[in-house]
């Protein structure tokens, strides 16, 4: 079957980003972009017509028998691309002009938020510049002044004083800065502003994950407004109750709304929201995708673009969206001197060296080479498992670019990272340097005693797990230079045998660690069993005399995992002492040792359980959180303290067969400021601290 043929309609990097996910699609084989940029033209072909000039887009359209349009900019909405296109039978993605005076006018937008129950902000609509001023005097300050029509994301005025006010009315009133028009003047709205795009068609509305913009030109929110210097995707700051209210008291109800006014939507309907003290409340809505944030959402997009597309322009239900678990992060390069006077022309290099999707904003070719053609240049976009993650990697991209006339903001996600937005724990990195301190350690201790430390594991019967942690256990003790005995023993072996085998290894000066793989058949005793190990030789640290001298505070052997778990704590740099822990699981292996080894460290210290009442309560007084219960999503994101140390000590199988912890990563690591993965956070660490205790078993057989 012949591919599809698309249009994109723009040209900055909102529409590159339309152009990448529809690039992605099997069913699409040419794409179109008109005017397209520099960027665009490298995977679709740039047609050098302009967004508003509909009739020629019409005619190109038809003699290219293109399958499908979308619209990227609100100019060409404006402009009534969407009806002229469907008179002549094309399919088209976006609003028609009567659906797009959601965006065009502010006053249309206002009076269907107050006739819906939508919640926002009050406000007054004005067209005379002295009564505009006059009641900006009367209330109180700052004042938020918003140009009624299309002034490419910059019609916005935060006056924080009447002067400011004054200069605003009098460029959107008298001066005719954006054309003519009224002067909506809203009450000033605080908290952290977030974008909710959705893809809605008539009522039905699909959601795409949330993003935070970032406005103003310069590190930490300050300098003059511009179109975007940056976004991120995975917001910590907004809880599950938050998104439910956002997508049906205010998405769903103004798609509705919409609809019962005769002007259904057809496209894409853009939620710019703030959460407020008195909960989430519409800042302004667009008829679009959000610049830069469709930038950093569309990357997840894991669906069929086209589909998606062609199923809303065909008022059909898409397939169910699917998008990624990550989050992304896009920073914005832009020329020196914007949003005022910038020059254009500059070369620049690097781009090609990028591992990061580059979204073209203004660019151009000249002579062969990438040069600066706009305010906002590029956008650089990079992924992660956490928000952190995700800024580490963009931003080692963003140095890369080599250009003398670009600046950008080095802060975005600044109040995630500074509230949440989840460093990764690296276990496994960590477990490496533990091991390599080991092995080094044992080379000179050889040299000094004449023997290597060594490590017995016995294994009772063939369980696939024990299997693998066995082998694990014994290749790694081999790896750090250490003598390694594995002693296999069948399901069948009595009581008796396994605790005569105990003894003989007991009493075998060569040996310094004995460590018994469990869980045993049900015909063993295992507390027999522990207890049967030398205190001496217990490299679990699971001996009840090593367990009880734990507890008072003299000389034993540390069990493995809650050892590690303090070394990971200990390598996000944070001081454990007069922090509240949180330990949720009373296990003798993790949760009652790692409780007491957080006292030691002068931590205060809470224990929760199954049984403990509203434990959200509990976790979120939590400046480190260990989670050990051994049940999948026993904590999410609602439950963890921003900026919070999140162990997941949990291994789970879920519905899919995929490994997962006690935490549900995703939301946890929103909120957390550092969090242990599943896998590759506390496992490796626990073999880690058994070469580390078999170590320790051997120096003070040896020294004493």
């Amino acid at each position: 079957m012949e591919g599809k043929k698309v249009l994109v309609i723009g040209g900055g990097g909102r529409c590159h980003a339309i152009v990448d996910a529809l690039s992605r699609s099997p069913q699409v084989s040419k794409i179109f972009c008109a005017p397209g940029n520099a960027g665009i033209g490298q995977v679709a072909t740039n047609v050098p017509i302009k967004d508003t000039d509909v009739a020629s887009l019409r005619e190109f359209a038809l003699k290219e028998g293109i399958d499908l349009t979308v619209v990227g900019p609100e100019a060409s909405l404006a402009r009534g691309i969407v009806d002229e296109f469907r008179a002549c039978g094309l399919r088209i993605f976006g609003h028609t002009l009567s659906a797009t005076r959601i965006e065009s006018s502010k006053e249309f937008a206002k009076e269907l938020m107050f006739k819906y129950g939508i919640p926002t902000a009050e406000y007054k609509s004005f067209t005379s510049y002295d009564e505009a001023l006059e009641y900006v005097k009367s209330r109180p300050f700052p004042s938020v002044l918003k140009y009624d029509g299309l002034a490419a994301g910059k019609g916005v005025v935060i006056a924080q004083n009447l002067e400011e006010a004054d200069l605003a009315l009098k460029m959107m009133l008298l001066e005719g800065e954006f054309g003519e028009g009224k002067v909506v003047v809203e009450d000033f709205l605080t908290g952290p502003e977030f974008s909710f795009m959705c893809f809605v068609d008539g009522e039905n509305v699909y959601p795409m994950p949330l993003s935070q913009d970032h406005k103003r030109a310069f590190d930490w929110d300050e300098g003059p407004n511009t179109g975007g210097m940056g976004a991120y995707t995975g917001l910590p700051f907004v809880s599950e109750a938050d998104w439910n209210y956002a997508y049906n008291e205010i998405m769903v109800r103004t798609a509705r709304a919409m609809a019962h006014e005769g002007c259904p939507l057809s496209g894409v309907l853009y939620g710019g929201l703030m959460k407020t003290p008195d909960g989430v409340k519409v800042i302004e809505f667009n008829a679009r995708f959000g610049d830069p944030e469709t930038e950093v959402v569309l990357p997840l997009l894991e669906s069929d673009a086209y589909d998606v597309f062609e199923a809303v322009a065909e008022s059909r239900a898409p397939m169910p969206l699917r998008w990624s678990n990550r989050v992304t992060m896009g920073v914005v390069l832009a020329s020196k001197g914007y949003p005022g006077k910038y020059e254009k022309g500059a070369v620049i290099e690097g781009i090609d060296s990028l591992d990061a999707k580059v979204f073209h904003m203004g660019t151009a070719i000249k002579d062969g080479k990438t040069v600066t053609a706009g305010g906002r240049v590029m956008m650089v976009v990079c992924d992660g498992r956490t928000i952190a993650e995700a800024a580490d990697r963009v931003y080692s991209q963003v140095d890369k670019v080599r250009c003398d006339n670009l600046f950008f903001r080095h802060d975005i996600a600044h109040w995630a990272l500074e509230n949440g937005g989840g460093r990764i724990i690296d276990g496994k990195l960590i477990s490496e340097r533990v091991k390599t301190s080991v092995k080094a350690r044992v080379e000179v201790i050889e040299k000094r005693f004449g023997r290597k430390p060594c490590l017995t594991v016995i294994i009772v019967g063939t369980n696939p797990a024990s299997q693998v942690y066995v082998r694990n256990k014994v290749k790694t003790a081999a790896y750090v230079g250490m003598e390694s005995h594995l002693v296999e023993l069948p399901e069948s072996v009595s009581e008796e045998e396994l605790l005569r085998t105990i003894d003989t290894l007991n009493r075998d000066s060569s040996v310094d660690g004995i460590l018994v793989q469990l869980p045993l058949p049900k015909h063993i005793d295992e507390s027999k069993v522990i207890f049967a190990i030398d205190k001496s030789k217990d490299v679990d640290g699971f001996h009840i005399l090593n367990v009880g001298s734990l507890w008072v505070g003299a000389e034993c052997i540390k069990p493995c995992t809650p050892r590690g778990i303090i070394e990971l704590i200990k390598s996000t740099g944070v001081d454990i002492q007069g922090k509240h822990a949180v330990v949720v699981g009373r296990s003798n292996i993790v949760g009652k040792p790692v409780a007491k080894l957080l006292l030691d460290e002068n931590a205060t210290v809470t224990i929760a359980h199954s049984r403990t009442p509203d434990l959200g309560k509990i976790t979120r007084e939590a400046d480190i959180l260990v989670v050990a219960v051994g049940k999948e999503g026993v904590v999410t994101g609602d439950m963890v303290k921003a900026g919070a140390v999140v162990i997941d000590v949990g291994m789970n199988r879920n519905a899919e067969g995929k490994l997962v912890g006690d935490v549900d990563f995703q939301s946890a690591a929103m909120k957390a400021s550092w969090i242990t993965p599943v896998p590759g956070g506390v496992g490796p660490m626990t073999i880690a601290m058994l070469m580390e205790n078999t170590l320790e078993c051997y120096l003070r057989k040896m020294e004493h």
